[in-house]
């Protein structure tokens, strides 16, 4: 790869890099790429967008884990195997099965059940005043979620909760560390899996598994490994990144509190308030690829497996597209970078947006005035991030019990 020796150098290898830093900015401001130890860290939003749908760059999931020090094990194979990990023609035909049956309708028949696991998670805490936020909701209600989507039993819900904040580890600098960790997650996130397609073989239902297996396109099925692989990568997809995205999104409304007040007042700034917090803090803040081949970019020359590391949070706040970096949730925005672009653009999009947007007003309205009320550790910044726990302290006001409308 060639660059000039003057461009930034951004040690994103570092478990404390952080990617909205002044050292970032700086960078940003004064080209559109940084030198990285793998490659280049692409900072602005044009090159972004556009290197988003290069067909000469890959999703190279294996070669990124790789940079951490994850090259073998049930994990990596899993991702080597995975949706998000394929390439040309192959993917096209994985996606065209799922899409068959994971659509805007299997998303939309949900929207009075996640309104009902909202109520149902802040009924268990609201009358305390307080909660650790991230297990008392961000993680359970992502979850059941998925589970009611996939058909899972609501008494089998715990069994797999977790699993997925655990397997998202490995997209991280900590990914070696926390191996065992992770495979064990991976181990019984299959085990799951296996049993509900076995089950829904013998007893199809109105359910995601059901559809999988049902899908048909062209004459072409999935294969029972295809199924398997298909189903673990949609429970992970569908829990780490909305939960911790759930995490954001109230760290944010906490540092600015008179943009939460709105929320009560602008009942219609719901969704301009989701996409504006995924946009400034996205729990996938930096988004890998890897050249397929040699080829020249902005005339920089690009050799076959250098890494492109496209950061998402810095090309989300790029002032020549968003103006200065102030959070507006009334703001019109051009589309944020965060659900990625060209054919990788996440399936899941929907039901993430979704989500956040039944969950938000609910607990706008029944947390009121919050506060955190402690330390916040979060994750690595490069991988999927978000806060390991966020204490919360709510008015004594909105302490009551609410079950979801009609």
């Amino acid at each position: 790869m060639s660059t000039t020796a003057d461009v930034a150098f951004l040690d994103i290898l570092d478990p404390e890099f952080q990617v909205d830093s002044p050292e970032v900015r700086v960078a940003a401001e004064a080209n559109w790429y940084a030198r990285t130890a793998t490659g280049i860290a692409v900072l602005r939003y044009a090159e972004c967008s556009a290197l988003m749908k290069d067909r000469r760059l890959l999703r190279g999931l294996s070669g990124i884990l790789a940079q951490w020090g994850l090259t073998d094990g049930p994990f990596a194979e899993w991702i080597s195997a995975a949706l998000l990990n394929s390439e040309g023609q192959e993917h096209l035909r994985l996606r065209r099965l799922v899409s068959a049956a994971f659509n805007p309708r299997s998303t939309e028949h949900l929207r009075p059940f996640m309104r009902q696991t909202a109520h149902d998670l802040i009924n268990s805490f609201v009358g305390a005043g307080e909660c650790e936020f991230m297990t008392a909701f961000a993680e359970p209600y992502p979850a059941r979620v998925i589970a009611e989507l996939l058909g899972i039993p609501a008494e089998d819900f715990d069994d797999f909760l977790g699993w997925a904040t655990d397997i998202g580890l490995g997209f991280g600098p900590t990914a070696v560390r926390d191996r065992d960790r992770i495979e064990a997650a991976l181990a019984g996130l299959n085990q799951c899996c296996d049993r509900l397609l076995d089950h829904r073989r013998r007893q199809p239902a109105d359910d995601l598994v059901s559809a999988l297996l049902a899908a048909e396109a062209e004459g072409d099925r999935l294969s029972g490994e295809e199924l398997r692989t298909m189903l673990t990568g949609l429970v992970f997809a569908g829990q780490d990144t909305t939960s911790n995205q759930l995490g954001l999104l109230m760290t944010t409304f906490a540092q600015r509190p008179e943009q939460w007040a709105l929320l009560a007042t602008q009942p219609e700034s719901i969704a301009g308030a989701v996409e504006e917090v995924m946009r400034s803090s996205p729990s996938v803040p930096v988004s890998g690829r890897i050249a397929g081949q040699d080829f020249t970019f902005q005339d920089v020359d690009i050799s076959a497996g250098t890494h492109v590391l496209l950061m998402v949070t810095q090309a989300n706040a790029d002032p020549a597209v968003f103006g200065d970096r102030s959070f507006d949730i009334t703001a019109t925005r051009p589309a944020h970078l965060t659900f990625g672009g060209g054919v990788h653009y996440c399936l899941g999009a929907g039901l993430a947006r979704a989500e956040m947007c039944e969950a938000l007003p609910i607990l706008a309205a029944r947390l009121g005035d919050f506060r955190i009320a402690g330390a916040v550790p979060s994750r690595p910044q490069v991988g999927i991030t978000g806060p390991v726990s966020l204490p919360l302290q709510f008015s004594p006001e909105s302490t009551t019990t609410a079950a979801a409308p009609a």
